[in-house]
């Protein structure tokens, strides 16, 4: 409930601040008395509540004004009626103690003035108060200091004539606030304002203006903007990185020439062109066409792989473009080939040279114009498809006896890609033994330790006509047949162990002999001895006999020491 009174100032000097403190007391004196509060409201304004000076004087009520009392809760209609009834008094203060309480709430008031003061000073935000005039007539010092001005060359201008088209300018003539506008100062400052009117008794009486710098945070979102745009760069390399690293995962090797060859490979996965991989048998042509399928752009596409070489002739076409129901006995429907499968994708030519010339000739139409006719069929076929061929044989001397066209050599040899024979890489060699090892011991379910240093210098030693295919293929065949936890020099096949020997010992007489000439078997520590002696003599150095013998430099040194032979060579 409430209870409303209207009351006349009928004091000569209306509502000054010695009035306004005494109107106060005597409202929190009735609020006590009566367990109510009490309300203010002018002729124009809204009400507030009877317990600070500040918005009693902003009232500017003189005599005769018309003011209303509001009274809610308790006995709000006595409330209300004495207050009302005290508005209409002479509104002087005659006793000491109403004297003492008046002067107290002006002390109070003059404190939380100057601690409203003290906070605008102290604030990071700039302040600028402006008479409806257009006259400024407080500024705060962080307002100074963003726009680098003294207080003298702001206080008494007038916006009007400053800045006429500003922003306050604008909330004093529209009395509508703007919130978060931009202004460019003439020093290079960037500023965000929240422009407010002030209205009182319902009519505009000026605005505050709010102001944030925000040059420097326009400075940081610039660089935010370019280490973002460096971090996207780097993230996108980084994944570029990652998709090429693990496109290739599967060719082992860290030697000079197999970093070369990948390098190579990732190139020719960025571009389209066809690529041609020459290398010998078992030297994981397959392997690295498909990494340059997984590293480009066509990754999401097929991968098709075909072994010319294991198709005979007369069914080739048909496997490579596929053929017509009724083409040939036996063709009860369409089929579609390898082509046609592999469009939008990659198809893996494997044993190109094995192609006949025919052949030869139709796979040079798709290269060239990318279409091709299914066999017994009248349609022409378009495809996108990109080609990657590869061949262990030498098809320049093809070429030379005929065997292979020139024209399909040039259109296959846009980025030619060789890979190294494992006897060029044998550093390698502990690589791809510890992860066959890892691999076949898994498959078999069959734990291996490891394996010697003997017989790894054992492998190291052997030349590996079959490559990596033929090592995987003998890691197989140890760990299929071992009873032991390690792989042991004398687990490994016979042949791999007397490789060493027998090509070392070849070609120099008298060292498969014995001292009376005979051609008796010796142990086998005697041979490796008059091996080692033997390079050591022609190479002269630890490093020369190494390269020789296509083992480690390391190894040679041991042995060279172990047999007592360290004065016949430099290390």
């Amino acid at each position: 409930m409430s209870c409303e009174r209207t009351a006349i100032i009928r004091n000569e000097s209306g509502i000054h601040a010695r009035v306004a403190a005494g109107i106060v007391q005597r409202a929190k004196e009735l609020a006590a008395e009566y367990g109510t509060r009490l309300y203010l409201r002018g002729e124009r304004g809204e009400r507030f509540e009877l317990h600070s000076i500040m918005p009693i004087i902003a009232l500017k009520a003189g005599k005769g004004a018309h003011v209303s009392v509001t009274a809610e809760g308790g006995a709000e209609r006595a409330a209300a009626d004495e207050m009302a009834a005290f508005l209409e008094g002479d509104l002087e203060m005659h006793g000491p103690a109403e004297l003492r309480e008046v002067d107290k709430l002006l002390h109070e008031n003059a404190l939380m003035q100057e601690r409203l003061q003290m906070i605008l000073e102290a604030v990071q935000d700039g302040i600028c108060v402006v008479e409806k005039s257009g006259l400024i007539t407080y500024v705060n010092p962080a307002y100074l200091r963003i726009v680098h001005k003294t207080r003298e060359m702001v206080l008494g201008q007038n916006v009007f004539e400053s800045a006429p088209d500003g922003n306050r300018v604008g909330v004093l003539r529209s009395g509508v606030a703007r919130i978060g506008a931009l202004s460019h100062k003439k020093n290079g400052t960037t500023v965000v304002a929240n422009v407010n009117p002030i209205f009182v008794d319902g009519e505009i009486a000026g605005v505050v203006s709010v102001i944030k710098d925000i040059t420097e945070i326009q400075r940081l979102m610039e660089r935010l903007t370019q280490v973002s745009a460096r971090a996207e760069y780097l993230e996108q390399e980084l994944l570029r990185t990652k998709k090429t690293a693990t496109a290739f995962s599967n060719y082992i090797g860290k030697s000079g020439k197999v970093v070369d060859a990948i390098a190579l490979a990732t190139k020719a996965a960025a571009s389209t062109a066809t690529v041609l991989i020459r290398g010998e048998s078992g030297t994981g042509k397959e392997v690295i066409a498909e990494g340059i399928h997984y590293a480009s752009a066509r990754r999401r596409g097929p991968f098709i792989r075909v072994n010319c070489g294991a198709i005979p002739p007369a069914l080739l076409e048909s496997e490579l473009f596929g053929h017509e129901k009724g083409a040939f006995t036996g063709a009860v429907k369409r089929k579609l080939g390898k082509f046609e499968l592999a469009n939008h994708g990659t198809i893996f030519l494997d044993e190109i040279a094995e192609m006949d010339k025919n052949m030869q000739v139709k796979l040079l139409r798709v290269l060239q114009q990318k279409e091709f006719d299914r066999v017994g069929g009248e349609e022409t076929v378009h495809v996108d498809v990109r080609i990657i061929a590869a061949t262990n044989r030498d098809l320049e001397a093809m070429m030379k006896a005929g065997e292979f066209r020139e024209d399909l050599y040039y259109r296959l040899n846009v980025i030619p890609l060789l890979l190294p024979p494992l006897r060029e890489r044998v550093d390698d060699i502990p690589l791809l033994v510890e992860h066959f090892i890892g691999k076949i011991s898994a498959a078999q379910q069959k734990p291996v330790r490891g394996i010697t240093p003997d017989a790894m210098e054992v492998l190291m030693g052997y030349r590996w006509p079959g490559n990596v295919r033929e090592l995987e293929n003998v890691i197989e065949r140890v760990i299929t047949l071992m009873d032991t936890p390690e792989i042991r020099a004398e687990d490994l096949p016979t042949y791999v162990r007397s490789d060493i020997a027998d090509r070392a010992v070849s070609g120099p007489a008298g060292l498969l002999t014995t001292d009376a000439g005979g051609a008796a078997v010796l142990p086998w520590a005697d041979y490796e001895k008059r091996i080692i002696a033997h390079a050591m003599e022609h190479c002269g150095t630890f490093n020369a006999a190494a390269k020789a013998l296509g083992i480690t430099h390391k190894t040679v040194a041991a042995k060279a020491r172990k047999y007592g032979l360290v004065g016949e060579g430099k290390s």
